[in-house]
């Protein structure tokens, strides 16, 4: 009866021991692929930048019927690249309209201010 108990106790052990190393295996294998990924991603993004900084946003396309996996990865790259090409176009777009914007602003006060167009004009004349 003792030993039943026993045996009884430690298969409870066990099955609790290899509940816990499920769990704990299961996130470490968790964090892996975290990192997994994102080395992935850098890596994509970095072979974007460097198509992107080495051919410019008019880079050609190239298929290689001998070789699928890198006909993919050129055309996953190639997206990249005019992915990126199309933000830095928007990106400028915003970036000119705001300049202008800040200049007709600029403008604006000075126009309207005759303070500050005293204190401009006493500062540049000799």
């Amino acid at each position: 009866m003792g030993e039943a108990n026993i045996c009884e106790q430690f298969r409870l052990l066990t099955g609790e021991a290899h509940e816990n190393m499920v769990a704990h295996f299961s996130i470490l294998l968790g964090y892996l692929l975290t990192w997994l990924a994102f080395a992935a991603g850098a890596l994509y993004a970095g072979m974007v930048l460097i198509r992107y900084r080495t051919e410019g946003p008019h880079c050609r396309l190239s298929f290689q019927l001998q070789d699928p996996a890198r006909s993919v990865q050129c055309l996953v790259v190639w997206l990249g690249v005019k992915v990126l090409g199309g933000c830095l176009r928007i990106a400028r777009a915003i970036l000119n309209m705001l300049l202008e914007a800040s200049a007709e602003v600029g403008e604006w006060y000075i126009r309207v201010s005759p303070a500050v167009r005293e204190s401009i004009r006493s500062r540049f004349r000799f």
